[in-house]
């Protein structure tokens, strides 16, 4: 499931989707082979991380290195004590949110 309101870059122009429109190579293109391994974890984890009290979303970003990490939407700061520091050996970058209610129409 895309979370596309939360991406943290608004110049990213990728989508969490089938094959995401990546303007810098032409159009559409399969994602990277690491790319594809993060988004593996992301997935085979997200029930259990958003199980932890104050997550509030989960999704992939980057960390000021730049290197690929998963990215929990967290309601507060004291709900970062209760967060792994990894996922299958991907760094966890918490973003303090605040509780995110999605209305249904």
């Amino acid at each position: 499931m895309s979370n596309s309101k939360f991406m943290q870059d608004p110049y990213m122009l990728a989508e969490d989707a089938a094959m995401p429109y990546l303007p810098d190579s032409g159009g559409m293109a399969a994602p990277s082979v690491a790319h594809g391994r993060l988004e593996a974890a992301k997935r085979r984890n997200e029930r259990a991380l958003m199980a932890i009290e104050g997550v509030e979303g989960v999704s992939l970003g980057q960390n000021m290195r730049g290197e690929e990490t998963i990215v929990l939407y967290v309601r507060d700061a004291s709900v970062r004590q209760r967060v792994p520091p990894q996922v299958e050996g991907y760094a966890v970058e918490t973003n303090i949110t605040g509780q995110i209610d999605i209305l249904q129409g």
